[in-house]
């Protein structure tokens, strides 16, 4: 039974590179064009910040690079504590999970990337990756994918909206028999975390490695094979 989880990049970046060539295992042209163009608004940041970031983008073709699970240094990525994993759980993370890129549409987490600044929302981004994203992951032998996506990273895959333009990419992967699991963080009170959402998402992919790098028949959601789109629950004590 193959699993892949699927994960957002992170707003903050490690600045350091390792390498000079990218190394991707999805060779998609880049919306570089959107990149070097977008707005202070598509980038959430002003003044010197804004000027920093287009700095970045239109030096993309430098490729100075490091891992992407290197790269990205947000909190949930904090929380994976990558480093801290034994070879095994390692393993488990690199060959079940993958991150969506504004930028590179698919990543696999030992990819080798650029510094860049390109959240999804950046305008022209959902028509750039509108079908090459769900076809490619429609594409892909697994058995489940699990959503770890926020909303405007979800609506790539058509999840999380009730627009029918959107649900046509849904359908693409629904009918290449893949189980959909949307996982949500509640408190004790069922209401949605929001906060701190994203530390718990990190400890949650975290154990997730480490309960079942050795043995992925455990995994429990797999008695919900009747469903495509199950919505599982998880309440946290804050």
């Amino acid at each position: 039974m193959k699993i892949l989880f699927l994960l957002p990049p992170s707003e903050w970046k490690n600045p350091l590179n390792n390498y000079k060539e990218e190394v991707l295992s999805f060779n998609f042209e880049k919306p570089i064009s959107i990149a070097e163009n977008a707005t202070e608004k598509d980038l959430k940041c002003k003044w010197s910040r804004f000027e920093e970031a287009i700095s970045l983008n239109k030096n993309i073709w430098k490729k100075d690079t490091i891992e992407a699970i290197g790269r990205y240094s947000g909190v949930m990525y904090s929380a994976i504590w990558y480093d801290s994993m034994t070879n095994n759980w390692k393993k488990y993370f690199d060959n079940n999970f993958m991150i969506l890129s504004g930028l590179y549409g698919l990543l696999k987490p030992k990819d080798l990337i650029v510094n860049y600044k390109l959240p999804v929302e950046t305008k022209g981004l959902y028509d750039y990756w509108w079908d090459i994203i769900p076809d490619n992951i429609a594409s892909l032998e697994v058995d489940y994918i699990v959503n770890l996506l926020p909303i405007s990273y979800a609506k790539l895959l058509g999840l999380w909206t009730n627009c029918s333009k959107h649900k046509k990419k849904l359908d693409k992967i629904i009918s290449s028999w893949k189980k959909i699991i949307n996982i949500n963080f509640l408190k004790e009170d069922w209401k949605k975390i929001s906060h701190w959402v994203k530390k718990i998402k990190g400890e949650w992919i975290k154990s997730i490695c480490e309960k079942w790098a050795s043995s992925i028949n455990d995994f429990w959601w797999k008695i919900l094979d009747n469903w495509n789109i199950i919505d599982v629950n998880i309440i946290y004590k804050l």
